[in-house]
């Protein structure tokens, strides 16, 4: 987990990185910021490492040396980890559509068959993984496996009820399952009748997919892609509900790219701004913690979204790279007159942090 304190702008710690993992010792070097209550940033700590979300914290602050209380603080958290795992259960061919969608979509892709003849690098290139065995030995490695996103788009109900029997015993995140109601029907009552946990079909989506009168293995793919975009984006949460955003998914694996090619940039001796999304408001093009990277030759790698608020990060942040400012944070609100020719599609307000890298 990364925590940075983004204001206010004249507390001694603004602009200063902790990276957490939250599996070491509460106490420590390195696993805290000094300044804050320690219960209630373990609790955050926890809320934003089992939660994978990014959000943005209020803590009440204190001098470390000199024990004077100092203004509250604002602390952005977001989660850091490797890309959530689809295993695909079924590589036929709304499996094969299906694969590359995903990892274009941020997934690492596992694909499974007991056939092997099906799951060919010329049919799954981009698949991380390739498991050619029976569908019960893989569903049970998918059910040890931490967020992990399991499709079945098998050929049979047998296998089905296969895999599920073996996924009922971890945590995935979800589990959607392809076939006619009554084949559903079928296996949803073998299920709870052998005593399965209520709380699995909470996370059980039969039919799979989005309601889009999908036809073709492609459309198919696109609805099943569409549903679990909705499941990892919170779609319907009380806080998109609102318009009130300060929490949301963690979209780490998004940015490994961009924080790879800005670490390439930096070793060759060139300066970096690093622009994050750290609160957003109503309709915003990009969520919290999107990233963008500003160099000092102008260009830009990553986006927080485009048009004008874009614009006039780029111009803050080159500035900031002439001056040595260190840190700053910039309101951005794109709720202006929707006739303008400059009005972005958007129209919400959003804040963005900026510190120098070098």
């Amino acid at each position: 987990m990364l925590a940075t304190v983004i204001g206010p702008s004249d507390h001694p710690r603004f602009g200063e990185h902790v990276v957490v993992d939250p599996a070491s010792r509460p106490d420590a070097a390195g696993s805290a910021l000094d300044v804050v209550d320690s219960e209630a940033w373990d609790k955050s700590v926890q809320e934003v490492s089992q939660g994978h979300i990014a959000v943005l914290q209020s803590f009440g602050s204190f001098d470390s040396g000199a024990q004077v209380s100092l203004s509250k603080i604002n602390v952005f958290m977001t989660w850091c980890g490797p890309p959530p795992e689809a295993w695909i259960f079924g590589a036929g061919h709304i499996g094969q559509a299906l694969s590359p969608l995903l990892t274009r979509l941020g997934w690492r892709v596992v694909a499974c068959d007991d056939r092997a003849e099906f799951l060919t690098s010329a049919r799954f290139p981009e698949a991380y993984e390739r498991r050619a065995q029976d569908f019960g030995a893989s569903a049970a490695a998918c059910a040890k496996r931490p967020d992990v996103w399991a499709v079945l788009v098998t050929r049979g109900h047998q296998h089905d009820e296969m895999i599920l029997q073996a996924l009922r015993r971890g945590t995935p995140r979800y589990v959607g399952m392809i076939g006619s109601r009554r084949r559903i029907d079928t296996v949803r009552k073998r299920l709870i009748a052998e005593g399965t946990d209520p709380r699995f079909f909470e996370k059980l989506h039969a039919p799979i997919g989005l309601p889009i009168n999908a036809d073709s293995p492609m459309e198919i793919a696109v609805a099943i892609a569409g549903e679990m975009i909705a499941i990892r984006r919170g779609a319907g949460s009380s806080a998109a509900a609102t318009g009130a955003v300060t929490s949301g998914p963690a979209d780490s694996h998004e940015l490994v790219g961009l924080w790879e090619q800005t670490a390439n940039r930096l070793q060759s001796g060139s300066k970096a701004v690093l622009a994050t999304i750290v609160r957003r408001r109503e309709s915003t093009p990009r969520g919290l913690g999107a990233q963008m990277a500003v160099f000092a030759d102008g260009t830009s790698q990553g986006t927080i979204g485009g048009g004008c608020g874009e614009g006039l990060v780029l111009h803050a942040a080159k500035e900031m790279i002439l001056t040595g400012e260190a840190s700053r944070v910039i309101e951005l609100d794109l709720s202006g007159d929707d006739s303008a020719e400059t009005a972005d599609v958007c129209g919400g307000q959003y804040s963005v942090f900026l510190t120098v890298l070098a």
